[in-house]
């Protein structure tokens, strides 16, 4: 996913299609998608989010791009533009169609898209749902985790949001530092979304709040 940032909308005016992170936000994201489709454009994702910044800037996540390898330079070139060319698309129809969209403007892209799930290492201990179903604790944690499964779908033909595993109940759950230590490699540590762990505990612990405390442990 590309990330954007935008202008030109009254929050007073935008309320329901405005995200809040405190909040349970599908209905709003659910009016969002429905308001570009209206404008006649078919994004190619179904979850799109709108997040008021303050003053007059938002940022959106509004596509997904299928089939690229993270490991290619040339595939993440081609998916990045793409993306914004996507998301000019999407900002040209709906100030188009008027109404709370009249002045919209698409102020800034991204420098590179965004890349959800490349190579992990081998660690010491590999994080797995086991551990997110069980809650599970350690002594040499470095990181709590609160955030659920997030799984973006891989497949667009089967729907453009998220996968079922999504509703999967899970607890909080430690990450250890020895999920930051390479098994195979002496003296070497990653943190981030490359630590050691399964698919569907990568889809919890990927996120941007987790990987800074797990540089933290790791430094």
């Amino acid at each position: 996913t590309l990330l954007v940032l935008l202008s030109g909308l009254d929050p007073r005016e935008a309320a329901a299609y405005i995200s809040h992170p405190d909040q349970d936000h599908k209905e709003a994201k659910r009016r969002l998608t429905q308001a570009i489709q209206a404008a006649g454009v078919e994004p190619s994702y179904h979850g799109q989010t709108l997040f008021h910044l303050g003053g007059d800037l938002y940022s959106l996540s509004g596509n997904h791009q299928y089939g690229f390898s993270p490991l290619s330079a040339a595939d993440i070139t081609q998916a990045t533009m793409q993306a914004r060319a996507e998301m000019h698309r999407i900002v040209d129809a709906l100030r188009a169609s008027g109404g709370v969209w009249r002045n919209l403007r698409l102020a800034a892209t991204a420098d590179q898209i965004g890349i959800r799930d490349g190579r992990r290492i081998r660690g010491r201990y590999t994080v797995s749902r086991d551990d997110l179903l069980a809650g599970a604790t350690h002594a040499d944690a470095v990181a709590r985790v609160t955030v659920g499964i997030d799984v973006h779908t891989p497949d667009p033909q089967r729907n453009k949001a998220y996968s079922p595993e999504n509703r999967t109940h899970t607890l909080p759950y430690d990450i250890p530092l020895r999920a930051c230590i390479a098994r195979d490699v002496e003296g070497l540590l990653m943190a981030g979304r490359c630590v050691s762990g399964d698919f569907l505990a990568h889809a919890s612990y990927r996120m941007t709040a987790t990987a800074a405390a797990l540089g933290q442990g790791a430094g």
